[in-house]
């Protein structure tokens, strides 16, 4: 199966790990990020997200676990990537429940930069 549409930002609240803003604190750092994502299109809902991030010299490193809640089920996603001079990643559907109870598969998220983006999921159940 297929699904495609929009993604966008709702809220992001990043801290480091003992609890400053990310942005107060310049050069490497660990950081944990609460994000919100608003989904429309083939899937529409909204989603939870928590990633993990190193900030190195010249990269951001990262990896997180997204918990999409749609009318008709849900989807878990996992993400491992980095962030050099754009974003890039992978992102894997391990789960589902409801209409994508135990979907596995792939997605891809592109960003443009205007700051919108659109999604695409390839999955089966």
């Amino acid at each position: 199966m297929k699904a495609t549409g929009t993604i966008e930002v709702k809220s992001w609240d990043e801290n480091t790990w003992d609890g400053r803003s990310y942005k107060e604190v310049e050069g490497r750092k660990l950081t944990e990020a609460h994000v919100s994502f608003s989904y429309t299109g083939d899937i529409s809902g909204v989603s939870q997200c928590r990633y993990l991030m190193y900030y190195s010299d010249d990269v951001a490193w990262t990896t997180a676990l997204e918990e999409i809640t749609a009318d008709d089920g849900t989807l878990v996603l996992r993400h491992v990537g980095a962030y050099r001079t754009g974003v890039e990643g992978v992102i894997e559907i391990v789960d589902g429940t409801g209409k994508y109870a135990g979907a596995k598969g792939a997605a891809t998220v592109v960003w443009a930069e205007d700051g919108s983006s659109t999604y695409t999921l390839e999955y089966e159940v």
